[in-house]
């Protein structure tokens, strides 16, 4: 008898209690879910338009990526937290407009975060392995096309079924059960390829920057550290996805294969869901905490492994400092330049945009001969002859 009140798309009324105390803690999670990600968004939001502000170049690709998939989590809170009315009310009723929005939420939020999920590991593999990204154009076409391809399988499935479509699926309102076909064909076969593509992605660039690192790939310890760092960190993204979105495919593939799922079952991964956007929200604070809280905002040149800065207060671009020495002659000043530089290939030809500050300071007697074309202001020099004759010498001694 449970089971064909979890499985009936009927109204609910009222609530049993193991089923009010499942929404209580759903509703909760989807609430710090909300929370948190519109005060990331807000962040990202602040950042990008005061970038727009301070600079004619564009901002990073990265950025723009987690901007889109904290506004997916907004959606997939939503749908979680719509569980409110439900108790409120005591019963779910499918008659209501809130039952009709709910199926939407779920439908366009767990579908966006998925695509979103997804499209920042192509990104970062991409930019990481091959050191390419797309162009602007693309990059902007690109997103506009993951969120044509989200809405138009929700839309597809209601401009089908206007009438029933989305009705009660057991703890909350979704796809009715009778449509398994669109079930799986426009929400969940995608939402799998979401997953399993994200942990094959994240795998493969996790064993190849450990193999670079292993191999002095990177040349510049900055880099080197960073690409150690970002191994470690890496890891805890698809695990966050899979953790939180595989109980509740399982559960609804379960029911669909005409299998028995109970409403705790429905809860426990519900739960498990909606968590998805707090925990983005704090994998993303702690990774990227330069990016999201730094003084500055990276530009579109700067790659995926540059934003794995752990300090808010380091600053995205390299400055490398030469200094010289001479115990005869002093130069009159320091000379600074801006570089990019990275791991190199056998060739010396640059692979990377990342980089680290460097100081070369004269150390013990050594004798170094440099060829430089530089301007040298006057400075006073001692006779060297006893004619009173002067004498210059390209060498110096430190």
């Amino acid at each position: 008898m449970a089971g064909s009140i979890v499985s009936l798309p009927t109204t609910l009324a009222p609530l049993p209690p193991v089923l009010h105390r499942g929404l209580t803690a759903v509703s909760v999670f989807g609430f710090l879910s909300f929370l948190t990600s519109v005060a990331l968004f807000g962040r990202l939001a602040y950042r990008l338009l005061t970038w727009k502000r301070k600079s004619q170049a564009r901002a990073n690709q990265f950025i723009i990526l987690l901007f889109n998939l904290i506004f997916a989590d907004i959606q997939q809170s939503i749908a979680f937290l719509l569980n409110v009315q439900w108790l409120r009310e005591n019963a779910i009723d499918v008659t209501t407009s809130s039952c009709w929005a709910q199926g939407w939420f779920v439908s366009t939020g767990d579908m966006a975060s998925g695509v979103f999920t997804f499209v920042i590991a192509l990104h970062s593999f991409m930019d990481i392995v091959n050191d390419y990204r797309l162009g602007h154009t693309a990059f902007i076409l690109t997103i506009g096309a993951c969120w044509v391809f989200v809405y138009a399988c929700a839309i597809i499935g209601v401009a089908l079924h206007p009438g029933d479509f989305y009705t009660r699926a057991g703890a909350w309102c979704w796809v009715n059960a009778k449509f398994s076909n669109e079930r799986l064909w426009l929400h969940y076969f995608w939402v799998i390829i979401a997953e399993f593509g994200t942990v094959i992605i994240y795998l493969l660039l996790v064993l190849i920057i450990r193999k670079r690192v292993k191999e002095s790939f990177y040349t510049t310890s900055d880099t080197q550290v960073r690409a150690q760092s970002a191994a470690k960190m890496i890891i805890a993204y698809p695990i966050v996805y899979v953790v939180c979105t595989l109980p509740l495919v399982t559960a609804r593939l379960t029911s669909m294969a005409g299998g028995t799922v109970t409403f705790v079952e429905l809860c426990v991964a519900g739960a498990m869901i909606t968590s998805n956007g707090w925990l983005d929200v704090l994998l993303y604070t702690f990774t990227r905490r330069a990016l999201l809280f730094g003084s500055d905002v990276p530009d579109e040149n700067t790659g995926v492994l540059e934003t794995f800065r752990l300090r808010p207060d380091q600053a995205f671009g390299v400055t490398t400092t030469i200094e010289a020495s001479n115990m005869t002659r002093r130069p009159s000043s320091k000379h600074r330049r801006k570089a990019s530089s990275g791991h190199l290939d056998g060739n010396g030809g640059p692979h990377s945009r990342t980089g680290s500050t460097e100081e070369l300071v004269g150390m013990g007697n050594i004798k170094t001969q440099t060829m430089v074309h530089t301007v040298i202001e006057p400075i006073e020099l001692e006779p060297m002859s006893a004619k009173g004759k002067t004498s210059f010498d390209t060498r110096s001694e430190k």
